[in-house]
């Protein structure tokens, strides 16, 4: 009798885990009906000629065996989530990423109480996050990134107590930033990116002593920024730019957050100086402070900061006091890739130094400013340079021939300046170069034969000069991509070259103010 017992127990527990068995896999069933368009025919196996735990995208526990991840990213997907994937009631992780899933993402993921990560990046869900989804206590991966999700972050995201990364980037979000995101004492990354977020930043943001990635751009954020924030010194990436942010960026901030990497607070309303103490960030990487009030002495001993690579200081109302010796110390900088300081105050002679400035250099912006002296001429250090800005500035002397070696360039820009002398033949190694834009100086000669080398030139603009000769029909013979000519406002004699009728893509031709004769081409008349 006592066997008989134990063969029924046997039995009653087959039955039981055949019943659970079959619940999951009515679940995945339904959650493959909706899904209609497979292009890798992942669903063709999801049948009974495996078991259910062997189907791709789906991993089981070893000793249960139950769904415990439902990996199915980066597959083209396409359909809605069905609510049935609330009875794997074991899942711990859900990706659907990189799809194109539509429709609301269903309330009864709130039920799935072991759920650990949400991964539902670079979809089409709408509407609303789940309300309740404090119920999966476990939750430590919430990623929507790339969504369109609306409607406002609710406060009970900040009971998740479990709760490491927050990435709502490029939705829909509406309202403010909830204060409860302070009590998520484990949040180590925090990204609502690109929404339409708006009033202060929560100062309770400064309780989360854990976190390392702070991501708030794009919003519409408004007020200053809590002083808490500036004292978490665990964050490596702060950014808060694309905002309408005020205040002053606290003088010990290069003290308080020692392990910054990447600082971004551009295109907000901060005014004050830089202060001096971010030369001590020796681990940054990208400072980015552009499109500011920032006023006051760019810090000399930039320097200091050996591996920047991204250095953006244009647009604000910075000063030098002629002296701009803090360009000389940032040849130390090797892997520096980007630097600008356009439109702020500057003043003094440009130094020599910048043509030892690091050779990974792939953009020079330091135009719109008042800086005098004249174009370095050995800059063969910059081989890298493919974006030279130097225009509106009081630069004189003449173009060197050592600009002809940067053999990566598509955009040069030295107009309204007072550079003299020829435009040196060089430039028509420049192969690559998009734009051309020399006008408002005091060049003269001839128009170098040589540009016509130049061809990708979409805009060529040498107009207000006191260039003399004929226009070479090799700067205007055949084009393939819209372009744009200006040549007016010089000493140009002769007639225009016949050859201008084979630019079948000619955009703006201007040879207005000159001392050219003779007819219009008929070719041109069909342009």
């Amino acid at each position: 009798m006592g066997g008989g017992n134990n063969n029924l127990c046997k039995l009653d527990h087959v039955k039981s885990r055949t019943s659970r068995n079959e619940t999951e896999i009515q679940a995945l069933l339904a959650i493959k009906a909706r899904i209609p368009l497979d292009p890798y025919g992942v669903f063709n196996s999801w049948n009974d000629s495996l078991h259910f735990c062997n189907w791709p995208g789906v991993i089981c526990g070893r000793r249960h065996r139950r769904v415990t991840v439902l990996h199915l990213s980066s597959l083209k997907l396409a359909g809605d989530l069905s609510p049935h994937i609330a009875n794997l009631t074991f899942l711990r992780v859900i990706d659907l990423g990189n799809n194109s899933f539509r429709g609301q993402i269903p309330r009864e993921v709130t039920r799935l109480r072991r759920l650990e990560a949400l991964l539902l990046t670079n979809n089409s869900f709408q509407g609303e996050l789940p309300r309740n989804l404090s119920h999966c206590s476990n939750l430590k991966v919430i990623d929507i990134v790339g969504n369109t999700l609306g409607g406002e972050i609710h406060a009970e995201i900040g009971s998740l107590s479990s709760l490491q990364t927050l990435q709502l980037t490029r939705n829909n979000f509406i309202g403010t930033i909830p204060p409860s995101l302070g009590n998520i004492s484990s949040l180590l990354h925090l990204s609502l990116m690109q929404n339409h977020l708006e009033g202060n930043i929560p100062s309770e943001l400064g309780h989360l002593t854990k976190l390392k990635f702070l991501q708030l751009s794009l919003n519409k954020l408004s007020g200053t920024v809590p002083n808490k924030l500036y004292n978490i010194s665990s964050i490596y990436f702060f950014s808060l730019a694309d905002n309408q942010l005020q205040g002053q960026i606290p003088p010990y901030i290069g003290l308080t957050l020692p392990n910054l990497e990447f600082v971004s607070l551009g295109e907000n309303n901060f005014s004050g100086p830089i202060p001096t103490s971010i030369v001590n960030f020796s681990r940054l990487v990208s400072l980015e402070l552009g499109v500011n009030a920032l006023a006051g002495p760019i810090p000399r001993n930039l320097g200091s900061l050996q591996n920047i690579e991204y250095l953006n200081l244009g647009t604000n109302f910075l000063e030098s006091s002629n002296d701009l010796s803090f360009l000389t110390s940032l040849t130390n900088c090797t892997n520096l890739v980007f630097l600008a300081l356009s439109k702020n105050n500057l003043t003094g002679i440009l130094p020599d130094s910048i043509g030892n400035l690091s050779a990974n250099l792939n953009q020079l912006r330091i135009q719109t400013n008042y800086i005098s002296g004249t174009i370095p001429k050995e800059m063969g250090n910059l081989v890298g340079l493919e974006w030279l800005g130097l225009y509106g500035n009081m630069l004189t002397g003449s173009i060197p021939d050592s600009v002809g070696k940067f053999s990566k360039m598509k955009y040069f820009g030295a107009f309204i300046n007072r550079i003299t002398g020829e435009i040196p033949h060089s430039l028509g190694n420049l192969t690559q170069l998009i734009q051309l834009s020399l006008f408002d100086n005091l060049l003269e000669g001839r128009i170098p034969t040589s540009l016509g080398n130049c061809s990708y030139l979409v805009l060529l603009d040498l107009s207000r000069n006191r260039l003399n000769g004929m226009i070479p029909k090799e700067v205007i013979g055949p084009c393939s991509f819209s372009i744009q000519l200006y040549f007016d406002s010089n000493s140009l004699t002769g007639t225009l070259p016949p050859e201008i009728g084979n630019c079948k893509n000619l955009n703006v031709l201007d040879v207005s103010r000159n001392k050219l004769h003779g007819e219009i081409p008929t070719s041109l008349q069909t342009v």
